[in-house]
């Protein structure tokens, strides 16, 4: 059950508006609870859905054809996936891209 039963009306020009809502949609979010996490403060993250849409894509492609493919192959897929993944989530965490991964269980 919902416990946001209280509306706040906030007045904004169309283009602040519309900022609003590109910001939103950048961070994979509702306007809604873009401007909740604006407001109290919350940390907001973009989430890059092209690049986790191409790891997903990779996944679909090895499981298919992991039958057809060497150890090598299949390990060098993984590899790339796997340094991918990092990319996305250093980025997400504000973190530097140097490889830093100690919080993943490497």
């Amino acid at each position: 059950m919902r416990n946001r039963t209280i509306g706040i009306n906030v007045r904004v020009s169309e283009n602040e508006k519309k900022k609003l809502q590109r910001n939103a949609k950048k961070s994979n979010l509702n306007l809604s609870s873009y401007l909740r996490k604006s407001g109290l403060q919350k940390e907001i993250y973009s989430i890059p859905d092209e690049e986790l849409r191409k790891i997903y894509n990779g996944i679909i492609e090895l499981k298919n054809e992991f039958s057809y493919m060497s150890d090598e192959e299949i390990k060098e897929k993984i590899t790339k996936m796997q340094s991918d993944f990092l990319d996305i989530y250093n980025y997400k965490n504000g973190d530097d891209v140097s490889g830093n991964n100690e919080n993943m269980g490497n």
